[in-house]
């Protein structure tokens, strides 16, 4: 059976060229090829299907039934090879993705909705924390992290920057100098974000970088909670800017020293290093990768 879909194939490749040779070339095959084909197709049929000349080939009645037939069988087939490729596409199972909290209203999590609506059938769990847990162990299959990782046997893919704006409130100046130096950021107070240290970099075009260390009352376990702190005006702080931008148009925040910039903080994806090319892991950092890089 094998052996006659080829030759029907081969048969209709012949007629849509108008030669043995055109067939020959189309195919990628020898003339010799192609009329062994030919003549299998008529000896298993018992009937002739072409009319040779030295100009062109004409087909018999039979020839004409057979490439109809075979015309919509090679269209059906091809139909279903491309359905398969596509079902193999659209990706199924479980998936676990891990994020700081930071990025909720972010555009990684636009992203990451995106690349949902992309693949209806699989199911994503999202896993919003700031405690960064141990993958194997908490079957997370792909997590972003903020900040230089560690030494691991995790695979990564860095894929941005998060850019930091140097921030006060209204409320904070009705206390306090308005800095207009990087050596009046130290004379202020601060508020502290828990998981770094009391200590900002920051960048000028021109003068080049500056570390600043400052003095703090007030600590925040959250990027948003050390946000909304500053905006009551318990003292400066660097939140991510896409969580400012429109506090900052509506006055509720002031950026401070606009020329100076707050090193910004690196994302990663990171996975498991068992997980295979064609896994919805890889897909999801592929299109992570594709959208935010």
């Amino acid at each position: 059976m094998i052996d006659e879909l080829k030759s029907i194939a081969i048969f209709s490749t012949v007629v849509e060229q108008g030669s043995f040779r055109g067939a020959a070339r189309a195919l990628n095959l020898s003339p010799s090829v192609i009329s062994y084909h030919i003549t299998l197709l008529e000896t298993k049929l018992d009937t002739a299907l072409l009319y040779r000349s030295t100009r062109k080939l004409s087909l018999t009645e039979q020839g004409q039934q057979l490439f109809k037939m075979s015309t919509n069988m090679l269209k059906t087939v091809e139909q279903g090879l491309s359905d398969i490729s596509a079902q193999q596409d659209l990706l199924s199972g479980r998936i676990t993705v891990s994020l700081p909290t930071v990025l909720i209203r972010s555009h990684y999590t636009r992203v990451l909705a995106e690349f949902c609506q992309q693949h209806p059938r699989l199911e994503v769990n999202f896993h919003f924390s700031d405690v960064y847990e141990n993958l194997i162990e908490k079957g997370i299959d792909i997590a972003i992290r903020l900040g230089d990782l560690p030494n691991s046997e995790l695979k990564s893919k860095k894929l941005g920057n998060i850019k930091r704006k140097l921030t006060c409130s209204p409320a904070f100046l009705k206390n306090n100098t308005l800095p207009k130096t990087p050596k009046d950021l130290e004379n202020v107070p601060w508020i502290r974000l828990a998981s770094l240290p009391n200590k900002r970099t920051i960048t000028h075009p021109e003068l080049g970088k500056q570390d600043i260390h400052f003095d703090y009352q007030v600590t925040a376990n959250s990027v948003e909670g050390m946000t909304q702190l500053c905006m009551e005006g318990l003292g400066i702080a660097t939140p991510a800017d896409f969580l400012v931008e429109q506090a900052l148009r509506d006055n509720k925040l002031i950026e401070l020293l606009p020329d100076w910039q707050v090193t910004p903080i690196p994302a990663y994806a990171i996975w498991p290093n068992n997980v295979t090319k064609k896994s919805a892991t890889m897909a999801m950092v592929a299109h992570l990768a594709k959208a935010i890089t």
